[in-house]
């Protein structure tokens, strides 16, 4: 099971990778075509009750821990902190748009984290806890337009998020000391993006911040690594282009 995780990992490092270069190349082709044959098609767009497209990004990710109080039993960790961890996501837009200046957003999406507790002994030394997940995540958002200027408009987000985690089985099969999740979280999350009309579709980068607001940690407190920490809620913050027309 250890090499068969290690070989998921690294698999997974080399998505990620292999996503960012076909992100970072996508951008640039429709940066060039956009200003080779930009057009504005607000109109044509804007008779359109509802439309689909496709998501695709970058995600960097943490939690917000709260330590448990001090007893005997965990006394051996003197402090324990996150660190962020790069992932990548995968989804199918459905969008309704309802008004003028607002639609209502359902993105069925496919998302691959990878975050890190680290925790710091008595004798300073370090421990470090790997928590990869795949989630399929089920955002509902609201969003809310601007008025265009020629082919551009800017847009805020608001909404809610439930998440599954599709490893959370395979972490719990593993070693004693390991840190275990909640296979449900929710997540509240707000954002900030652009839209560009392009002469058949629409390019909108997108920056969004996620919180969850439900404590995943799976109480465990015969393992040490688990009984130190109290609560654990999901932090994301994620880049992504999406496609729709």
């Amino acid at each position: 099971m250890p090499a068969l995780f290690i070989r998921w990992k690294s698999g997974l490092n080399r998505i990620h990778i292999n996503m960012m270069r076909r992100i970072a190349i996508a951008v640039l082709m429709l940066f060039l075509t956009w200003q080779a044959k930009a057009q504005f098609n607000y109109n044509e767009m804007s008779k359109k009750t509802i439309y689909f497209g496709i998501a695709m990004g970058l995600n960097v990710a943490d939690f917000k821990l709260i330590p448990a109080p001090l007893t005997p039993q965990n006394d051996s960790v003197r402090f324990i902190r996150t660190r962020v961890g790069p992932g990548f996501n995968l989804g199918i837009i459905g969008n309704y748009q309802f008004h003028k200046y607002f639609d209502l957003r359902f993105i069925p999406t496919l998302s691959f984290s990878d975050k890190n507790v680290v925790y710091t002994t008595l004798n300073n030394q370090q421990v470090v806890k790997d928590i990869s997940s795949i989630y399929l995540d089920f955002p509902l958002q609201l969003r809310f337009k601007s008025d265009p200027i020629k082919d551009f408009r800017i847009y805020g987000i608001a909404g809610i998020r439930y998440d599954y985690d599709l490893a959370s089985n395979v972490k719990a099969r593993k070693a004693d000391d390991i840190i275990k999740l909640q296979k449900n979280d929710v997540a509240a999350e707000i954002g900030i993006g652009f839209m560009i009309y392009f002469p058949y579709f629409i390019l909108s980068p997108e920056f969004k911040v996620s919180r969850g607001i439900i404590n995943i940690l799976s109480p465990t407190p015969g393992l040490i690594y688990s009984r130190t920490i109290q609560a654990m809620y999901s932090r994301t913050f994620t880049f992504t282009l999406n496609l729709e027309g």
